[in-house]
């Protein structure tokens, strides 16, 4: 099922009204024209995480800056987190988080894996300072609510958290002299209407089958084989599309290009996998899936895929990429945008995109024959049929595996 997602942020500059970060915000239609927050933390970061991990892209949300991400009591004490790229994300600990000693010992462990920390809607007053104490050796930023803060008691704070190496971000900037006040008062970042308004970023994207989502976690929690996880995967061809899109971006320290499920299972690992399975079934927990006819044929495209390549005893690793390149193939009309710029975010082995983009290989024949199939061209097909040296009765018991791989599916 194809749907809208948004996804909202707003700069974050320093001095120098220099942007050096986003905040990143949930943002979420309301009967398609109003804009709702959603009601718990937990649920809301892990919407954005999922829509800037593998929907709208880490690069295009914030460039080279950094981005900071709310989180709440459950978030922080998950494994969610562990996920994430500390060159690029901020954990931002909001004020409802109970600090207790393990949120203590888990923010220490963030700052010492490399995540910049900063703490959410400070008021400083007497009570706030002793809350916060326990956070402060493992603290970057902190971020004070200016409209409820006075100038004298923001001037006291910097000095407070400048002496323990702390910025202090003044929020809530709304105009001209409230970025002047702030700056004379030694406020290091800066955030709020004066320089803009959150910017909502629309996209579509594919929802994942939550089912399948916890069916996986379920297997990697037993220890199956990556043989098996990856069948599962292949069982769902949107959760295999935004695995390929997530390793592919500025999240995942290395780009690879990928030949296979397996191969991409592999390069993440179970335990990152998993972590990326949650963020998908949190931000997903109340959709339920509704199977569309663009995912049957991806699934169905897939499986015939692979069919065609062991009928005509192609290798081990030609089959793997055989079945990606049939998932791949209907990427186009899955994210209605051309091809060659989804395949410019996605990087897949050079030999699946010469069968895509220029029908090269004998990827590029099956792509070829799939395509005269659907036209119901007779004559080509028999070419491309000649071609494969696939028999008619080997390409009907192909197609026959595809339609029940599809129609399992949609079971």
């Amino acid at each position: 099922m194809v749907s809208e997602i948004l996804i909202a942020r707003q700069p974050i500059l320093d001095k120098e009204q220099i942007l050096v970060a986003y905040e990143l915000l949930f943002r979420k239609k309301v009967d398609g024209v109003g804009i709702a927050s959603i009601v718990d933390d937990m649920t809301a970061t892990a919407q954005v995480l999922d829509n800037a991990l593998n929907n709208v892209g880490v690069e295009k949300l914030v460039g080279k800056n950094l981005a900071f991400i709310n989180c709440s009591y459950e978030l922080l004490t998950s494994d969610i987190l562990n996920l994430l790229n500390p060159e690029i994300f901020v954990i931002e600990i909001l004020e409802t988080v109970n600090i207790d000693d393990k949120i203590v010992e888990a923010v220490k462990g963030f700052k010492e894996k490399g995540y910049k920390i900063a703490v959410d809607d400070f008021v400083p007053k007497s009570k706030e300072y002793k809350r916060i104490i326990p956070l402060l050796p493992y603290t970057d930023i902190v971020k004070i609510e200016y409209p409820a803060t006075t100038i004298k008691e923001i001037e006291k704070a910097v000095i407070f958290f400048h002496s323990k190496n702390i910025q202090v971000l003044s929020e809530k900037v709304e105009t001209e002299q409230d970025f002047k006040d702030c700056l004379k008062a030694g406020c290091d970042l800066f955030q709020g209407y004066f320089f803009s308004k959150p910017e909502t970023i629309s996209e579509n994207k594919v929802d994942s089958d939550v089912a399948g989502t916890f069916e996986i976690i379920k297997a990697i929690n037993s220890d199956l084989e990556i043989e098996q996880i990856e069948g599962m995967f292949k069982s769902h061809p949107q959760l295999s599309v935004n695995l390929i899109k997530y390793l592919n971006s500025a999240a995942f320290a290395t780009r690879m290009q990928i030949t296979s499920i397996k191969h991409a299972i592999s390069l993440l690992g179970y335990s990152s996998l998993k972590r990326w399975l949650l963020i998908l079934a949190y931000a997903n927990k109340a959709t339920v899936f509704s199977k569309s006819p663009l995912v049957s044929s991806a699934l169905y495209r897939a499986a015939f895929f692979e069919s065609v390549a062991k009928a005509i005893d192609l290798e081990k690793t030609a089959i793997e990429k055989a079945y990606l390149t049939g998932l791949v193939s209907n990427l186009s009309a899955l994210y209605k945008i051309p091809l060659e710029i989804m395949l410019s975010q996605v990087s897949l082995d050079s030999e699946i995109n010469d069968a895509l983009l220029h029908k090269k290989g004998k990827l590029g024949e099956i792509l070829e024959l799939d395509h005269y199939l659907e036209i119901d061209d007779i004559k080509n097909s028999g070419k491309i049929m000649e071609q494969l040296g696939l028999s008619m009765e080997a390409l009907s018991s192909c197609m026959l595996k595809a339609y029940e791989v599809s129609q399992a599916k949609e079971d």
